[in-house]
């Protein structure tokens, strides 16, 4: 990875102009993109739910996007007033979101909008959620201090690289099913501890950023519909 791509993973001073009036307000524009957006979701799902917010999230409710970085529009539902049978609810959820993404290349402002049903009660780590149907900061994103490790994050991309390469060569689902929990649980451990700027973070959106993560799931569900296949 050249290093003008390496610097495009540096933090912002400011909010990006494609989404934001400023730090505080959202663009009418896009505030109104995103409901029609996120209502043609609830239509599509062809049930009723009462919906408990839609929020926006990630990169671009920080200081932190790049031009890999996608829109994430959570729609907050409690599963358990949908049934009471809460893996059936998550696994139709999830079914519904990504056949959506999948089918639909749906952007703002040429950022691609990434689709997700949220349970009310699930833990989402965000340093910057803004509230679409309040129209207002659930959690305030604060610039950052300091300027992440790029040397160190670039070391652990290559190592992850060369784990996925060996992965997809071997077409062993369970390995490629091992190594997408490990890098998960990896981003989602530093995201916790050290936040958005740490190395894992920013080496998993490397990897995002070379559709890596993707070639994995694509070849992990080919590999599933190959094993049950007669």
């Amino acid at each position: 990875m050249s290093e003008l791509n390496m610097r495009s993973f540096l933090p912002h001073d400011k909010l990006s102009k494609k989404i934001w009036e400023d730090d505080e307000n959202m663009r009418p524009d896009v505030l109104r993109a995103l409901e029609n957006i996120a209502n043609e979701f609830l239509n599509y799902l062809k049930i009723d739910v009462d919906v408990d917010d839609v929020t926006f999230t990630g990169s671009y409710a920080n200081y932190n996007y790049t031009p890999y970085s996608d829109i994430d529009l959570h729609i907050v539902i409690d599963f358990n007033k949908v049934s009471s049978d809460e893996d059936l609810v998550e696994g139709f959820m999830n079914a519904k979101k990504s056949y959506w993404n999948d089918r639909y290349d749906i952007k703002v402002n040429d950022i691609e909008v990434e689709i997700y049903p949220q349970d009310s009660s699930e833990d989402h780590i965000s340093s910057g959620i803004y509230s679409i149907d309040k129209e207002k900061w659930l959690i305030r994103p604060e610039k950052f201090q300091k300027e992440p490790n790029l040397k160190s994050a670039n070391k652990k991309f290559q190592m992850l690289k060369r784990e996925i390469s060996s992965a997809i060569e071997s077409e062993d689902l369970k390995s490629i099913e091992r190594l997408l929990k490990k890098i998960r649980d990896m981003r989602k451990s530093a995201l916790s501890k050290s936040g958005e700027m740490s190395v894992e973070n920013i080496a998993y959106k490397m990897l995002r950023s070379e559709d890596l993560i993707q070639k994995m799931y694509d070849l992990k569900f080919n590999l599933y519909g190959d094993s049950i296949s007669l």
